[in-house]
């Protein structure tokens, strides 16, 4: 089973195996931007793993009071305060050494998907990598269980919802300059997909 929308539960559970796989890919991160932070579960671990890392929280502004109403009882200098930030509208000026989302890009419309790798695209340093954490559909391939009945009801909730194929996040990517360079199968069929900026 997958992660539901404001299922706090996963993030708990899923925080160590993701930063497991993610360590070697940040340790040389000084200044990340995580895009759906949700409560901040992440985050804060985020700091736990990455000593010398500043951890920039954002959320889409429906969401975004519950992320500062998490972290307002938790002043942390290397976890400023969290941004509002429509991925379809303006981005912060960056750089940033990496860009992270877990569980986003199947609770957003295509166009949304779009607009993530397009805005990660400019805000990545040179080398930068974006992150994205998830459920993925690989082409050509049937899915495992979970993830096709996960799938199906993402899309009865809203057509626009869905897992994402693999293959096409890359046919997003490769035009920005953002290289696939990493492909870890996490647990309960979840994936971490990593991806490099070489374009500029």
């Amino acid at each position: 089973m997958n992660a539901r929308i404001g299922d706090n539960s996963a993030a708990e559970r899923n925080k160590r195996p993701i930063f497991d796989a993610l360590v070697e890919h940040l340790a040389d991160a000084r200044h990340v931007l995580e895009v759906g932070a949700g409560d901040a579960t992440h985050a804060r671990h985020a700091l736990e793993r990455l000593s010398d890392c500043i951890w920039q929280t954002s959320e889409a502004p429906g969401h975004y009071r519950r992320l500062v109403a998490a972290l307002a009882d938790r002043p942390e200098p290397r976890l400023p305060r969290p941004l509002s930030l429509d991925v379809r509208g303006q981005w912060p000026a960056g750089p940033f050494d990496a860009v992270f989302g877990a569980n986003v890009a199947h609770i957003m419309d295509w166009a949304a998907v779009e607009a993530l790798f397009a805005g990660a695209a400019r805000v990545l340093r040179r080398d930068g990598r974006l992150c994205l954490y998830g459920p993925f559909l690989r082409r050509g391939e049937q899915p495992e269980p979970g993830n096709a009945a996960f799938d199906s009801a993402l899309r009865d909730r809203d057509p626009g919802m869905g897992l994402r194929e693999i293959e096409a996040l890359d046919g997003l990517s490769e035009p920005l300059g953002l290289i696939r360079v990493a492909d870890i199968a996490m647990p309960r069929d979840n994936r971490l997909l990593i991806w490099q900026q070489r374009g500029r």
